[in-house]
């Protein structure tokens, strides 16, 4: 063996990423025709003070290297963030929420750590825990709407527990924590000096005081990191950041990297910070077909789910279902719950789509295929 971490030769690395072009091909859809519902970005797309952002710092030197620590986005991101008391000092950037996730992993887990989570959640981190060598175990959300259950997530946060990991809002159902609930974990936590990731990846679509960012200040042992690619709409641009304090903001100065972020990428992100008002149309945009998209469902069941996130959970009434190509048989791309942990291919995530009437139609194609089926 060429590698010495022996359990690489075993792990399987769980993605929701997955290439479905030649099924729907098979099926008669070609590319201009399909809905795309799967990967989290805005239905809106980009705010235009970002995108001019963008071009502007295209057009200059590339053979210079960007500010090694981005200096001047922290700083946009503290006044953002003032009202929570966080300075620039208390912010660290990384090349997307992703990249911040990595290097917390480096620095937090080994192999043997436990990882405390609740499934279904965010695969991808899942995937990259355990490719450190940490054993996961998620709580699973109960009953028909996937609830989650904070006594009973109490009970497995243990001193044993290495590191535990939420994202809120929820990845697949788009459902949100209340922080009261996130402050009792905190809590618990503390008690034993277990650090506490928050992935708030799809926090710009909640307000902004459901942040655990406001929490930030009680607890050292907190975590949150967000992302520019969902609510912000720079997912190209890959540009992500965490709020972390004293201990865990020290060492964590101990496995990150300069240059993470190109000198446009900051610039578009800086530039999006400003335009509240994309963020505002954003939130109303998606609530309202959210709301529609919700009150067409006859035969889907959803899962607990936030009005403003743009993503929810769909099942099937039969358990055999494959959903995920039900739906490619309409022209929709949407994610397979089998690729979440916690999930089967009964379920599938679906990201709200700027077409919502296309929408609609072709749901209701999918649900009359299931009736049909029997």
């Amino acid at each position: 063996m060429l590698c010495r971490n022996a359990y690489l030769y075993t792990l399987e690395r769980e993605s929701y990423v997955v290439d479905v072009r030649e099924k729907l091909l098979a099926y008669g859809w070609q590319e201009e025709q399909v809905l795309d519902c799967a990967l989290g970005t805005n239905p809106l797309g980009t705010p235009p003070a970002a995108r001019e952002a963008y071009r502007a710092a295209a057009g200059e030197d590339i053979s210079r290297y960007p500010d090694p620590w981005a200096d001047e986005l922290k700083e946009d991101l503290a006044r953002f963030w003032a009202e929570a008391g966080i300075t620039p000092s208390d912010i660290v950037v990384g090349p997307g929420s992703m990249g911040v996730l990595e290097r917390l992993n480096k620095m937090l887990l080994f192999p043997g750590a436990k990882v405390l989570g609740y499934v279904p959640q965010f695969s991808e981190y899942v995937s990259d825990a355990r490719a450190q060598g940490a054993i996961y175990y998620g709580l699973p959300l109960s009953g028909e709407k996937l609830e989650f259950d904070l006594d009973a997530f109490l009970q497995r946060l243990t001193p044993d527990v290495a590191l535990v990991y939420l994202d809120n809002p929820n990845n697949p159902t788009g459902q949100l924590l209340d922080l009261s609930i996130l402050r009792s974990i905190l809590e618990r936590a503390r008690d034993f000096s277990v650090p506490v990731i928050v992935d708030e990846a799809y926090g710009d679509f909640v307000p902004r005081e459901c942040s655990a960012i406001f929490l930030s200040t009680s607890f050292s042992n907190l975590v949150v990191v967000r992302s520019f690619s969902k609510g912000l709409g720079l997912a190209g641009l890959r540009v992500g950041y965490a709020v972390l304090r004293g201990e865990l903001r020290s060492l964590y100065s101990r496995v990150d990297l300069p240059f993470s972020l190109s000198r446009a990428a900051c610039r578009a992100a800086r530039a999006a910070l400003t335009d509240s008002a994309f963020l505002e149309k954003s939130r109303a945009q998606v609530a309202a077909a959210k709301a529609a998209l919700l009150g067409a469902l006859t035969r889907l069941k959803p899962a607990q789910t936030y009005p403003t996130t743009p993503i929810l959970a769909l099942t099937a009434p039969k358990p055999e279902v494959d959903l995920r190509d039900a739906f490619l048989r309409q022209g929709v791309i949407v994610e397979s719950g089998a690729d979440f942990p916690g999930l089967t291919k009964a379920t599938v995530r679906l990201r709200v789509p700027r077409d919502l009437e296309k929408l609609l139609q072709r749901l209701k194609a999918v649900e009359t295929s299931l009736a049909a089926s029997g």
